[in-house]
């Protein structure tokens, strides 16, 4: 199993909206062939930086995500709520 951790920085006055729409973006990642779980969580010190973690059978099965309609779905939904670039790494489970 792989974990997938993604650092998401909100424009700041947009946080609220924002961790509203993340249900249905959890939605959709949940929905993707090979995910297991989707957790989200809110900076303390940074009230703008968001934090997913997904757990995915393989790096494969996310890479595939990432080419389907769904995932434009899910990137068209935060899209308009992001102040600065997010970061992405993979982990695998020991």
């Amino acid at each position: 199993m792989i974990i997938e951790r993604v650092e998401l920085q909100v424009a700041e006055g947009k946080e609220e909206a924002f961790a509203t729409i993340l249900g249905d973006a959890r939605k959709i990642l949940s929905s993707a062939d090979g995910c297991r779980s989707v957790a989200a969580a809110r900076g303390v010190e940074n009230p703008s930086k968001f934090l997913l973690l997904l757990e995915w059978d393989s790096v494969g099965h996310h890479v595939a995500f990432t080419s389907t309609t769904r995932f434009g779905e899910f990137k068209a939904l935060i899209g308009p709520s992001m102040g600065g670039p997010s970061s992405m790494e993979h982990f695998d489970t020991f």
